[in-house]
């Protein structure tokens, strides 16, 4: 490997790994289970995505990829430590059910606050109704219960739904078990699309925009954040309903082929005062 190549990967990797290393040591997760995790996927990895014409890799072929020993190859690849799962789904569709609580003008109050409605009546405007509505085929009930959990909602003596806050996974909690899965999630299809992109193998790249700036007066900071997060949660919500109306109004057939996922994520980046840019 080149030298300026070898510096460059290590320099992007300490960038990678400052982030979350701090995410997991606040976690209390010490370095010889990350190294154990990571030896596993290197397995993982190379066993899935690195065989030759088609045909999966001999073991010798992934301990030379990996540089891991034929025995270390052997006992990876007996374990199964990733246990996939349709949890992101109930994030996402609660969350899609408190942007249309939140935003939709039928659900607000005249002072442009969410209504306090009730789960089940014979109006229009209740909790059941804004399941149906924004949640892509969810029950209410189920909705309701996760909402509950991540005391996003409490619902009163009278059996009516309070919002408390606009969001459904829980800010500041490092213990928060759907933030620590939203991490990874939504740093896997980051990754996942940069490695689409830079893949000589692959055609047509994906939509991958950044956009930064340096020089921003601290005052106006606060500024800059409110804007960019009104135009993301507009852009957000705008492609949500456009892909939902998709799938809504497609004449699926028993044998049509289905993508697992698809989406967009955006983020804001804004540095903190003791970041140290490499």
């Amino acid at each position: 490997m080149p030298a300026s190549l070898n510096d460059v990967i290590k320099k992007m990797l300490i960038q990678i790994f400052r982030p979350l290393v701090r995410m997991l040591l606040r976690l209390n997760v010490p370095f010889h289970v990350v190294s154990d995790i990571l030896k596993w996927v290197y397995v993982d990895v190379a066993n899935k995505y690195f065989g030759i014409n088609n045909k999966k890799p001999t073991k010798s072929r992934i301990a030379v990829i990996t540089g891991l020993s034929r025995i270390q190859v052997d006992q990876q690849l007996k374990l199964n430590l990733f246990n996939a799962d349709n949890s992101h789904r109930k994030w996402h569709r609660a969350g899609r059910v408190l942007t249309g609580w939140v935003e939709d003008k039928d659900y607000q109050n005249h002072h442009g606050k969410p209504k306090i409605i009730a789960i089940e009546d014979d109006s229009n405007i209740n909790f059941t109704k804004l399941v149906e509505k924004y949640s892509g085929g969810a029950t209410y009930k189920s909705v309701l219960d996760e909402l509950l959990q991540a005391e996003a909602v409490v619902v009163n003596s009278d059996n009516q739904v309070e919002l408390i806050k606009p969001f459904y996974l829980s800010e500041n909690d490092p213990d928060d078990i759907q933030n620590v899965d939203f991490l990874g999630l939504s740093t896997q299809y980051l990754l996942e699309t940069i490695d689409h992109n830079i893949d000589p193998d692959r055609d047509h790249p994906r939509f991958q925009r950044i956009v930064l700036h340096d020089k921003l007066p601290k005052s106006l900071a606060n500024l800059a954040e409110s804007y960019a997060r009104k135009k993301s949660q507009e852009l957000a919500n705008d492609v949500d309903e456009y892909i939902e109306h998709l799938i809504q109004h497609s004449e699926l057939e028993d044998d049509q082929e289905l993508i697992p996922y698809i989406g967009v994520g955006i983020y804001f980046y804004k540095a903190d005062n003791d970041e140290n840019p490499l």
